[in-house]
């Protein structure tokens, strides 16, 4: 039976977790501010359905030639791998091992005495967050009263009054920027980064190659340093 889509997870590897944005990730009324609860209601209503309808318009006309483009392209790097760069790789790892196998040689023979020698030396070898009045500075209790009273009314109000005339628009617009967002993740930053990986792994082998021809007799002397340090009971 042939590969079949899920429909229900449509990111089984966690691809692009990073982007999932709901309501409750994007706002937040702290206790003390909040708007007007029909305004909260009707805002997480607007985001949610904004973000919902862009996605899907934008996946609409755009998703089925991306999957398109990127299937292509990914063939290609895939085809490019298996039957010319891994091959080259391989090449390269056989052309090395003579290399390394003299430059061990040549380790052993130069290096070795140097490394005993440096082991034998080794061997011993809210309203309180804006205003506050310090001791001694106070003003009258019913100011101070008053002004606790007047700052949270004023503060409630004019949040209210802003979310009232603004917070729904906002939450539209946002919905939208979060969609678009999503779009370009999950189309477009996603399979960029995965063929960056893949583009990634023959450098990485051939650098692993390399540094395993030069720096591995180098690091087998250091071990053999190492292993001439004994430790001794004072």
């Amino acid at each position: 039976m042939g590969e079949q889509v899920d429909l229900m997870r449509r990111d089984p590897n966690e691809l692009n977790c990073h982007v999932k944005a709901t309501f409750e990730d994007v706002f937040a009324e702290p206790d003390g501010t909040h708007s007007i609860d029909c305004v909260w209601k009707l805002a997480f209503t607007c985001f949610n359905m904004c973000k919902g309808f862009w996605y899907k318009l934008l996946t609409l006309f755009c998703g089925c030639c991306m999957a398109c483009e990127w299937g292509f392209i990914f063939a290609i790097e895939i085809f490019n791998q298996v039957w010319i760069l891994t091959p080259h790789l391989r090449l390269l790892s056989i052309q090395c091992a003579p290399i390394q196998k003299l430059w061990t040689i040549y380790l052993q023979c130069c290096v070795g005495p140097c490394c005993d020698a440096c082991g034998m030396i080794l061997n011993n070898a809210e309203f309180e967050d804006v205003f506050g009045e310090p001791e001694g500075v106070r003003s009258i209790d019913c100011v101070w009263k008053l002004a606790f009273t007047c700052f949270n009314l004023c503060k409630g109000l004019c949040y209210k009054i802003t979310t009232l005339l603004t917070g729904i628009c906002i939450a539209m617009e946002l919905g939208c920027t979060f969609a678009e967002v999503a779009y370009t993740h999950v189309w477009f930053v996603t399979p960029c980064m995965k063929l960056c990986e893949i583009n990634c792994v023959p450098w990485r082998k051939c650098f692993f190659i390399c540094i395993d021809c030069c720096l591995g007799p180098l690091c087998e002397s250091c071990g053999l340093m190492l292993s001439k340090i004994k430790i001794s009971k004072a």
